[in-house]
C-alpha cells in the first residue's frame, strides 16, 4: 500500500478482529481457572492489546485532522470521547451500584466503595474491592484522552520527545516496581497500569504518518506473510514459561502487539485476514466496549443458568459468558448507545 494511500484509508478492517481477540481473552481471564497452558493464563494481556490500538487511532486521527485543519479541535474531540465512552460506562456503574444497593447483596458495600472512583475515571490511583475493577482500564484511557490531544495541538513539533520520556516514566515505575521493589509507597493499582502499550499505539501512529518512516518500515510490515509471523511470535513469547511476566518481559510482549498492529494496518491483504476479518470477530470487535463493561454481569448470569442446569464446566462457562455479553452488547448498541452515537457524528472531523 502507498502511502498516500494508507492515509485515505479511513476504516482499518483487521482492528475489529483484534479488538475481539482482546476482549475474548480479558473475558476468559475472567471465567476460566488459570491453570494448564500458560497462555490460557494471559487473558489479561487483552487489556494492553486494546491500548496499543487505541493509542494508534485516536492519534492517527488527530494526526490527520491537523493536517486537514491546521490544528486540532479539542472541543470537538473530547465531544466524541464524552459520547461514546461516557453513556454506557455511567449506565452500567449506575445499574450496577442501583441493584447492590437494592438488593443488599454481598458485594453492595464494595460496589459503594469503588463506584465514586470508577465514575470519576481515577479508578487506577486506588484499590479495587469489587466488580467494578474492570473500570482500572477506562480510567488509564480516559486520562490519556484528556493529556494527549492537548500535545499534539500544543507541542506537536515535540510531541515524539514528549511520548519516549512519558515511556520511559512509565517503564522506570513498572521496572523499577517489578525487578526491584521500589515505588512501594505508590498506589497498587497504579503500579500495575502501564501507559507503555498506548504510548507505543501513539508512536506507531507517527510512524506510519511520516512517509519516510513509513517507507523505511515497509520490508518489515509490507510482505504477505508479515501478519501471522508476528501474530505467531507473539503466541510464542506469551507462552513463555515463567511465572511472572512484568517489567522487562511485558515491554517485549508490548513491542511485539505494536508489530501486529503495524502489520494489520500496513497492508489489508494480509496473510491473516481471512481469520481475523471473520464476520464473528469482526462484528464481537464492533462492539468490544460493549462486551468489556458487561461482562461482569454476564459472567453471574452465567454462573446462575450453569448453577440451575448442574453444570459445572469452566468451558462452559467461558463460552456462555461471551454469548450473554455479546448478546446484551448488541442490544445495547442497537439501542441506548445508537443515540449517543448519532450526536457523537455530528462531531465528526
Amino acid at each position: 500500500m502507498t502511502h498516500q494511500k494508507f492515509l485515505d484509508t479511513r476504516l482499518f478492517g483487521s482492528l475489529n478482529g483484534l479488538r475481539a481477540i482482546a476482549i475474548i481473552a480479558v473475558v476468559w481471564h475472567h471465567t476460566y481457572p488459570r491453570d494448564g497452558w500458560i497462555l490460557s493464563t494471559r487473558g489479561f494481556l487483552g487489556v494492553d492489546l486494546f491500548f496499543v490500538i487505541s493509542g494508534f487511532l485516536i492519534v492517527t486521527l488527530l494526526l490527520r485532522e491537523h493536517d486537514r485543519r491546521g490544528t486540532v479541535d479539542l472541543g470537538a474531540f473530547y465531544a466524541r470521547r464524552t459520547l461514546r465512552i461516557i453513556p454506557l460506562n455511567y449506565a452500567v456503574i449506575f445499574g450496577i451500584w442501583g441493584i447492590s444497593a437494592w438488593s443488599n447483596g454481598s458485594q453492595a458495600l464494595s460496589i459503594a466503595h469503588d463506584a465514586p472512583f470508577a465514575l470519576t475515571y481515577t479508578a487506577n490511583f486506588v484499590p479495587m474491592i469489587s466488580m467494578l475493577g474492570i473500570c482500572w482500564s477506562l480510567a488509564a484511557e480516559e486520562q490519556f484522552y484528556l493529556v494527549w490531544p492537548l500535545v499534539e495541538r500544543r507541542l506537536r513539533r515535540h510531541a515524539v520527545k514528549i511520548l519516549g520520556l512519558g515511556i520511559a516514566l512509565s517503564l522506570v515505575i513498572s521496572c523499577g516496581h517489578a525487578h526491584f521493589g521500589l515505588w512501594t509507597w505508590m498506589p497498587p493499582m497504579l503500579l500495575e497500569t502501564t501507559f507503555v502499550p498506548i504510548g507505543l499505539g501513539v508512536w506507531l501512529a507517527h510512524l506510519l504518518h511520516c512517509p519516510n518512516s513509513y517507507a523505511k518500515l515497509g520490508p518489515l510490515l509490507s510482505g504477505r506473510w508479515a501478519a501471522p509471523t508476528a501474530m505467531v511470535t507473539i503466541i510464542s513469547a506469551v507462552s513463555m514459561p515463567v511465572r511472572d511476566i512484568s517489567g522487562l518481559p511485558r515491554l517485549g510482549i508490548h513491542l511485539l502487539m505494536t508489530w501486529v498492529v503495524a502489520t494489520c494496518v500496513y497492508r489489508e491483504d494480509h496473510g491473516a485476514r481471512a481469520f481475523i476479518s471473520n464476520r464473528a470477530l469482526s462484528r464481537i470487535g464492533v462492539v468490544s466496549y460493549g462486551v468489556y463493561l458487561l461482562h461482569m454481569i454476564s459472567i453471574h448470569g452465567s454462573q446462575a443458568t450453569l448453577a440451575r442446569l448442574g453444570v459445572a464446566q469452566p468451558l462452559a462457562h467461558f463460552t456462555l459468558t461471551i454469548l450473554i455479553a455479546w448478546g446484551m452488547a448488541e442490544i445495547s448498541h442497537a439501542t441506548f448507545e445508537r443515540f449517543f452515537l448519532r450526536l457523537k457524528n455530528r462531531w465528526a472531523r
